[in-house]
């Protein structure tokens, strides 16, 4: 499982590398270190809007839920997700059908476990480029999005860096990005870009594993958004 993502592109290098506009541009802040412990937005794409860049919260959560975040994540950790979630949990099947997105990202930390130590990496593409994660998301009660990283099976290169656990999230690369967002797009297609995803080159280097463990800020606010 992957708990801490980086997104350091400024709004127009995103805008440049994927071709589409923020909705809401003054909101957006490169973040380093993006901690989803804390309750905390990511820029994603949707199946709604595949035309702009919108915010969700990170952290899916039933479709027009009440409550607040932190309350369900206590006990519920969806952060990330696994494509069998996705087909058998009751409110996260019309997630993987009609409201899959793409969250985007610079790069992801990762944790390897050595001689009885945790050595943390961040992964990125050796461009420094952002990138397509594929996720899923929901619309809460407040009309705020949230959503969740959507993990499979780790490959050989992240397995290096990642022993904490045997689960990544999905790299999705741009030639892929309107199938996954695309309503028409088969079952069979999807988990096809989630089992068996094309490979994209990338990079790791080793970070302090105290520098991951600070707290970049909270979310912004659904009425800033108003």
């Amino acid at each position: 499982m992957i708990y801490k993502l980086s997104n350091e592109a400024g709004r127009e290098e995103i805008e440049n590398e994927f071709g589409i506009p923020f909705r809401y541009p003054n909101l957006y802040r490169p973040n380093p270190i993006i901690n989803g412990f804390h309750e905390i937005n990511l820029s994603v794409v949707t199946m709604e809007n595949p035309t702009e860049v919108t915010l969700a919260i990170w952290g899916l959560m039933p479709q027009d839920f009440k409550e607040d975040w932190q309350i369900f994540q206590d006990n519920a950790n969806t952060l990330n997700v696994k494509v069998e979630d996705l087909e058998n949990v009751t409110w996260m099947q019309k997630s993987f059908k009609e409201r899959r997105c793409l969250i985007i990202v610079t790069g992801f930390y990762t944790h390897l476990i050595k001689n009885g130590n945790t050595y943390s990496y961040h992964i990125y593409r050796p461009s420094e480029k952002p990138f397509y994660l594929a996720g899923t998301y929901n619309i809460l009660d407040d009309g705020f999005l949230c959503t969740a990283l959507t993990v499979s099976k780790t490959d050989p290169f992240v397995s290096s860096y990642h022993n904490i656990s045997n689960l990544a999230p999905v790299i999705v690369p741009k030639e892929e990005a309107a199938a996954w967002l695309n309503k028409n797009t088969t079952m069979d297609e999807l988990k096809r870009i989630i089992q068996n995803p094309k490979k994209i080159k990338l990079e790791a280097k080793r970070v302090p594993n105290q520098s991951l463990s600070k707290d970049l800020g909270p979310i912004i606010s659904t009425e800033s958004l108003l």
